[in-house]
């Protein structure tokens, strides 16, 4: 064979081999182990009435150890469409109604102090917050990690293992005096804050008798089957867990820092094909006895965000656009997302190790999909 036969190839086969799996090949394009954002490590699970694809590229630990389709990771805000299904199931019980207003659960006594939770232009709205307006980001209320954002990430990298609690969620609230800076009367706009969810929460325990972490299993993580699933600091850590670290920059989130501070809305650990098991249940009628309460869950409204970007948000979930098609699902902080479409029941969950990767996430999440 000469020179020019053995040159075409190797051009042939290596052609070959990227267009095998043009998935892999996109995401391996994507790792970027050096520089001020690396990215080690990106998993992806796309699944339809006709195939699935299970994917994952890089180092999950950043360094030494190969990335793994069932590497767990912390699912951050994804956690709040558990935190909302566990309410509407409620209110299919009869024990709350989204309408209730939260000081009928949580009274003066409780450390949320109702009362005091939302002041707007020296009036107090406290009395008036609702469980759909907590739902739905509506009540007005400030956020703990962004309208105290440099002092509350401060305080976290300078005390990195502080261990928090719901508790002491809300009295880091007040101490930042943040029940003095509600950005709207409640349901006059939207705004997505946290304290929605550590409120939500705090309602389910009162409701229940349960401990949260309790009843996210048994309402959802035991009859889904979700093994890899756990309420990362608030219920025992399994001996198997494989995690794909969760990177802030060059900082190390799943070794350095402690994060029970995400609590209801934002402290799962799953793997992509456990947030497959969830999202499809929801959209199967697995969670809910009525088909109402789904609906009511992604009946979205249209919110216009800072950046200027259209955004839709129902009851603890998201709306998406993926290259025309329409999908329900949330993001999480940590680089991970679960997303559904009705439509054409296709489910994409992943996970990207970086918090702020270099390129577009939306226009990479197009890409994949077109390419299933």
């Amino acid at each position: 064979m000469n020179k020019l036969s053995i040159i075409l190839c190797l051009a042939f086969f290596s052609f070959s081999a990227k267009s095998a799996d043009p998935v892999r090949q996109l995401m391996e394009d994507r790792l970027k182990p050096v520089g001020k954002n690396p990215v080690h490590s990106i998993q992806v699970y796309i699944s339809g009435p006709e195939k699935i694809i299970r994917e994952a590229v890089g180092f999950s630990d950043g360094a030494k150890l190969p990335s793994q389709t069932g590497n767990q990771f912390k699912i951050a805000s994804i956690t709040k469409m558990f935190t909302a299904v566990v309410i509407l199931q409620l209110q299919e019980e009869g024990l709350l109604n989204t309408n209730d207003k939260i000081g009928q659960f949580l009274d003066q006594n409780h450390p949320a102090r109702v009362e005091e939770l939302h002041f707007y232009k020296g009036k107090s709205y406290g009395n008036k917050l609702t469980i759909r307006q907590l739902l739905e980001h509506r009540s007005g209320l400030a956020d703990l990690f962004t309208d105290a954002q440099f002092r509350f990430y401060a305080k976290e990298l300078t005390h990195k293992q502080t261990s928090w609690s719901p508790e002491k969620l809300i009295d880091q609230y007040y101490k930042y005096h943040l029940n003095k800076k509600a950005h709207f009367a409640p349901d006059a706009g939207y705004y997505y804050s946290d304290v929605n969810f550590f409120l939500l929460g705090m309602v389910i325990e009162k409701t229940t008798g349960q401990t949260l972490d309790q009843q996210f299993r048994k309402r959802i993580l035991e009859p889904l089957n979700m093994k890899n699933t756990f309420f990362e600091y608030y219920e025992p850590t399994p001996a198997e867990t494989n995690f794909a670290h969760s990177f802030l920059g060059k900082i190390d989130v799943t070794d350095k820092l402690n994060t029970s501070y995400d609590w209801a809305g934002g402290g799962l650990v799953s793997t992509t094909e456990d947030l497959s098991k969830f999202i499809q249940g929801l959209f199967e009628g697995k969670l809910f006895r009525n088909k109402e309460t789904l609906n009511q869950m992604i009946a979205v409204k249209m919110h216009t965000s800072k950046s200027g970007k259209i955004l839709g948000y129902g009851s603890g979930i998201s709306q998406y656009i993926f290259n025309g098609d329409t999908y329900y699902g949330h993001a999480g902080f940590w680089g991970a997302l679960v997303a559904y479409c009705p439509a054409k029941k296709i489910t994409f969950c992943g996970n990207i190790n970086q918090v702020k990767p270099s390129f577009d996430t939306h226009q990479f999440i197009e890409q994949l999909l077109s390419r299933f």
